[in-house]
């Protein structure tokens, strides 16, 4: 356990830094909290799970997980896959309970297996893809809430459709004031990035909801249309058991795992990029599969590592896996103290926190920025993207895996050959053939093994015939601890696309 590790040499004065960090993270991770429930299970509940899930997957995550600066909890990610089981009769809430509890199991084997590594054989264009995928579908999912439009849908057509048939519905004092949040909390953030700005944006758009009477003019609140909200655990009873037929929750299983599974890990990744430490990635699949299990059993949702999050933590100078323990005491604290106020807030400013949100899960820039790669990888991507839109995550990824492999059959056979030369301190690796996602990472591993005996290490990439998207972004991940030297025309303009000096 990261915990542990993390304890060594642990100084008095770091308490101080933990605490104050982990209350920040609360203050982030409570409107969140909030608004996932609130969409992933429409109704108080959702808003009571949602919380329920960043306080016990969140405390479990950082106790047992394997990376140190990990926050635990409900993520976007997971908004409309909930939605969408829960939404059908056959599998339901009880349904989805068991799905979580099965792919927390799996989560935990494929930890003790020790497959948290596999993670790096996923092409960057797939990540990409359907990550925007899931921040488009969030997206739209909001107009309802921002909006006022009366209809809507489970998928991303029926949305639209919805959203098309009542258009008459719409209402300008809730767009206006969902607007003006949404404005707010990119103001507040270019303000400064420390301050927890979809908390300030909530808190004042609440004030102005309540002082310009916003409900006489249509501007519809939680307690408006999900009445009183108690703060209550309300544990598991998987009342109705007898009526599921365990067959339709094998793929529920399966996508949960893989996403939390996913997710977890990219986190992680990040985590490590930002404090140059190195996180036990089968242990944190292992915190992952007692995270989600321990979410069930005390009535929350499905839940996964947060990147945004766990930036936070890491930004506000967190110092070990206490900060995310205590995040979770924070929230449990606030969950008491505040439900009685809740009812307050406006709907259109939690979806303002959720577009905020999505935009940028979407990534917009870095989207853009692949879409010119190259034919191969913007067939990857936009395959990807497109499927997790219209139809789901599984979809997409098997889709854009499957196209990947087809695309890249002939390269497969070849390979990449590496002769690696030695002259005392200084690493120099000749590339011969083609350099993409499925055999980067042997050559990754060998350097890093190079850089952490702290020798200087350069590619020399004269024979190199081709490099995909993946292996570049890999390669720009060690930073400046590497050079790439006499790149022909065609690698150095890929290279040169990814803004990488060569």
């Amino acid at each position: 356990m990261e915990l542990l590790n993390s304890l060594k040499n642990y100084k008095k004065s770091y308490i101080v830094n933990d605490i104050l960090s982990g209350l920040l993270v609360a203050i982030i991770a409570m409107p969140l909290s909030i608004a996932l429930g609130l969409q992933s299970v429409p109704g108080s509940s959702g808003i009571q799970m949602g919380i329920i899930t960043a306080i016990i997957a969140g405390f479990i995550v950082s106790v047992f997980g394997g990376s140190r600066f990990q926050i635990g909890g409900p993520t976007a990610a997971f908004v409309t896959i909930i939605f969408g089981y829960i939404s059908n009769e056959s599998i339901g809430l009880i349904g989805l309970q068991f799905a979580t509890l099965f792919a927390g199991v799996i989560l935990i084997v494929l930890g003790l297996l020790k497959c948290g590594n596999l993670v790096k054989f996923i092409p960057y264009p797939i990540i990409v893809g359907f990550t925007t995928g899931i921040g488009i579908t969030l997206l739209f999912g909001q107009l309802k809430d921002i909006c006022g439009f009366t209809g809507g849908g489970t998928h991303f057509l029926d949305k639209v459709i919805g959203y098309v048939t009542t258009i008459t519905s719409f209402n300008l004092p809730t767009f206006l004031l969902g607007t003006c949040a949404l404005a707010s909390i990119y103001l507040i953030s270019k303000i400064n990035k420390k301050l927890p700005s979809a908390f300030i944006s909530i808190v004042l758009f609440t004030l102005v909801n309540v002082l310009i009477k916003g409900e006489s003019l249509g501007i519809k609140t939680i307690g408006s249309t999900y009445g009183n909200i108690s703060a209550t655990i309300n544990f598991a009873s998987f009342s109705g058991v007898e009526n599921l037929n365990f067959l339709n929750i094998i793929i529920p299983t399966i996508v949960i795992a893989f996403l939390g599974g996913l997710e977890s890990l990219l986190s992680a990744t990040v985590a490590d990029g930002m404090t140059k430490l190195k996180s036990n990635y089968n242990q944190e699949l292992i915190g992952q599969g007692l995270g989600n299990i321990g979410s069930i059993m005390f009535g929350g949702l499905p839940a996964t590592g947060a990147i945004a999050r766990t930036s936070a933590n890491i930004n506000s100078g967190a110092k070990s896996s206490l900060a995310g323990a205590f995040h979770a005491i924070f929230l449990l604290i606030m969950y008491f103290a505040l439900m009685s106020v809740i009812k307050f807030i406006p709907l259109c400013a939690l979806s303002a926190v959720l577009i905020n949100v999505s935009i940028n899960i979407c990534n917009p820039k870095l989207f853009a920025r692949l879409t010119m790669f190259g034919k191969r990888d913007f067939l990857i991507l936009y395959t990807t993207m497109l499927l997790t839109v219209f139809f789901d995550l599984t979809y997409g990824v098997v889709g854009g895996f499957a196209l990947a492999i087809l695309l890249n059959v002939k390269i497969l056979k070849n390979g990449i050959k590496t002769v690696k030369n030695e002259e005392n301190s200084n690493v120099k690796y000749e590339l011969f053939g083609s350099l993409y996602f499925f055999n980067v990472n042997g050559l990754i591993s060998s350097i890093k093994n190079d850089l952490l005996a702290e020798k200087t290490v350069a590619l020399d990439l004269k024979n190199l015939n081709n490099i995909d998207l993946t292996a570049i972004e890999k390669l720009s991940s060690l930073g400046n601890h590497i050079t790439l030297e006499n790149a022909n025309k065609i690698v150095g303009k890929r290279i040169e696309k990814y803004f990488l000096n060569v």
